[in-house]
């Protein structure tokens, strides 16, 4: 029998008022399990007044209220100071608080790479890191997490190890991983891309550059074998993307079957493998 997972992935949301009102929207239609934010929740996009942006503590309750059982965060360039006025913020009595560093999460048969962000201060999101895992804590006796080095060498081949092939199905990365169509040279991450070249996963998921991919008329394009996504976030509306993953055993593992939907279009791209690993 076939297990069916359902991710809505978003970025670059920038304590925006009303993309926060869209995003609850989608939430309310799609009925993820799962929601990622891949980097820049927090951040205002100037020249907007501050009345079209959520405080910081708004923002922490918005994202703490949406309606999905689990809510995943990757830092982005603005993750910096005011990660830690949004992690005093957040209801921890209500649901934990689960941020990828360089780390994988797994959900039934799914697992979930998050990558640093090498653009911008990274010491406000580890210091609210616990040492070892995903977790958040807002107590600094049992937060500290080392920075990553530059190069992911230095840690990626080990998760690689540790998750096996199953590692392979979806990495979250602020910056995308290739340049255009949906990144311009000055905002992907080309150790990233030797990343992807090296290890082949299924799908990419970035955010960083809102330009770009509008300015190209595309969303997604390959590097290699992997679908590369950036759903590059717009003032007049949410661009997010709704991946639905089929897989045939309940541990970790391969999907046999990923779809990717890209709203507002709501156009989308298959990738299906003959057997899970």
């Amino acid at each position: 029998m076939s297990k069916f997972i359902r991710v809505l992935t978003v970025a670059d949301l920038h304590q925006s008022r009303r993309h926060y009102r869209w995003l609850a929207s989608a939430v309310a239609e799609h009925k993820p399990d799962l929601i990622t934010l891949v980097g820049d929740c927090l951040g205002l996009e100037l020249p907007a007044t501050l009345a079209d942006h959520l405080s910081v503590e708004e923002t922490a309750e918005a994202l703490s209220g949406l309606p999905a059982q689990h809510l995943l965060f990757v830092r982005g360039n603005h993750e910096q100071e005011d990660w830690q006025r949004f992690v005093a913020a957040w209801p921890f009595d209500r649901r934990p608080l689960v941020a990828l560093y360089g780390s994988a999460f797994t959900l039934g048969p799914l697992v979930i790479v998050g990558f640093p962000c090498k653009v911008g201060w990274e010491g406000p999101w580890c210091q609210t890191l616990y040492k070892h895992g995903n977790g958040v804590v807002p107590d600094p006796a049992h937060s500290g997490r080392k920075v990553l080095p530059v190069d992911p060498a230095g840690w990626l081949p080990r998760l690689m190890r540790q998750t096996g092939s199953a590692g392979r199905t979806l990495w979250l990365m602020h910056e995308p991983p290739v340049a255009r169509p949906i990144a311009s040279p000055a905002t992907y991450n080309p150790d990233w891309t030797d990343a992807v070249e090296r290890f082949r996963p299924l799908l990419t998921v970035s955010g960083h550059d809102h330009h770009t991919p509008l300015e190209h008329g595309t969303w997604h394009t390959k590097l290699g074998d992997t679908v590369c996504v950036n759903v590059g976030q717009d003032a007049t509306d949410l661009h997010y993307g709704l991946i639905e993953f089929e897989f045939r055993q309940e541990q970790p593992c391969l999907p046999t079957r990923v779809i990717v939907r890209a709203f507002p279009w709501n156009q989308r791209t298959e990738i299906r493998m003959a057997e899970p690993a």
